[in-house]
């Protein structure tokens, strides 16, 4: 039976694309190429309470596998500052059994999950198609939720243009010491360029570990999980891709529409693709139903929302990402120096307490606008460095 809606890829996005279709009674084929949902994973595997909520899902022990009250944020040269809520602020998650908990909820819904079917070609057109094989579906609308890159679109002759895709790692560590209710960030060039270092903790003796960096990713965790915990290779660790380059030019191609990670729909502070992948992938479910039931023509409406809904936050993350890859170690050192010797960590921790952990703008907007903040900010990274952020507001 022909579908009247296709999704290539059944992760998050796709999944959730997938049951929003379902859910207005409309008929969806997903296709995965491999044979388990949620494998492989190399996903850091934290997601905010706000966003699992925004999403729909409600936190359930098959997936989750630990709560974080707050961060130590690490400058280059060790030194760190705390910061921590009285309220959980993320939830760590088993990221395989996550998705298979979406998987179900999708087919929960009538959503066809087809597993261990690579999709080889997309024809663009009149129509759209998918190619599997010998076989060819035509649905009237396609959903293209691969993950960074858009591999059928590029090869079908159509470039995003997405940039700032560079390659994550991540590793589990058992017998470890930490305080499980913390997230630790490093940051330094030595370990993660362009990017950070992050210890997760998945209970009170273990952690997910990872790093993602232009270059020399690998043997930097290595080096990473060697002097935090004193292990030492070999390590299985885990592949994959990290967007921070934000959204690409142009998110619908005819009857095709880029959903999360392979239309740049992901924080590019932290590149967290679930929930605003997510959410989008939720408006591209309706405006493909709406399509398919009459009720518009006219796809580009999903490209609209979604920019309207999200777009001046992936914005203002960009701007903060960008200010970020420009510093020194000296700067970001000078930087949480500032914050310890003008007692501006009670600020920070306001900020926490306040801020959206995807929403991000509005913490953003209230740090450029506190003189204090503004002001160490300013002496320790340079006005002009703080110009695009300024920018904006």
């Amino acid at each position: 039976m022909r579908p009247e809606a296709a999704v290539v890829g059944a992760g998050p996005a796709g999944l959730l694309a997938a049951t929003r279709i379902a859910e207005h009674g409309f008929s969806v084929q997903v296709f995965e190429e491999h044979t388990t949902i949620g494998e492989p994973s190399h996903c850091a595997g934290l997601i905010s309470v706000e966003g699992l909520r925004r999403l729909g899902p409600r936190s359930d022990p098959s997936f989750h596998q630990n709560t974080v009250y707050g961060g130590r944020i690490y400058a280059p040269n060790g030194e760190c500052i705390e910061v921590v809520d009285s309220r959980p602020r993320a939830y760590v998650l088993d990221r395989a059994a996550f998705d298979r908990h979406l998987a179900e909820r999708a087919t929960d819904k009538g959503a066809e999950l087809i597993l261990g079917q690579r999709v080889e070609a997309l024809k663009l057109g009149e129509a759209a198609s998918l190619q599997l094989g010998a076989h060819t579906v035509d649905p009237g609308v396609i959903i293209d939720a691969e993950g960074p890159g858009a591999r059928l679109l590029q090869a079908a002759g159509h470039s995003t243009g997405q940039r700032g895709v560079i390659s994550g790692f991540n590793v589990e560590l058992e017998g470890v010491d930490l305080d499980r209710s913390i997230v630790e960030l490093w940051f330094g060039k030595r370990h993660a360029q362009g990017f950070f270092t992050w210890v997760i903790p998945t209970d009170d003796d273990s952690a997910r570990c990872g790093l993602a960096s232009r270059s020399g990713g690998l043997e930097a965790l290595k080096g990473f999980v060697e002097k935090r915990f004193g292990i030492e290779t070999p390590l299985k660790i885990k592949a994959g891709r990290v967007c921070t380059g934000g959204p690409v030019r142009r998110t619908v191609y005819g009857k095709l529409l880029l959903v999360g990670d392979a239309a740049g729909q992901v924080k590019p502070t932290t590149g967290g693709g679930v929930v605003l992948g997510g959410l989008c992938a939720g408006i591209a479910g309706d405006v493909a139903s709406e399509y398919i039931s009459g009720e518009t023509r006219d796809l580009t409406q999903y490209e609209k929302r979604w920019r309207k809904e999200y777009g001046f936050e992936l914005r203002a993350m960009l701007a903060l990402r960008r200010l970020l890859n420009r510093l020194s170690d000296e700067q970001l050192n000078r930087a949480l120096e500032s914050f310890r010797e003008e007692d501006l960590q009670f600020k920070a921790q306001r900020l926490l307490e306040m801020g959206d952990m995807d929403m991000q703008s509005g913490v953003i907007r209230e740090a450029l606008t506190d003189p204090a903040l503004l002001g160490a900010l300013a002496r320790s990274l340079g006005r002009l460095a703080l110009g695009e952020l300024l920018s904006l507001f």
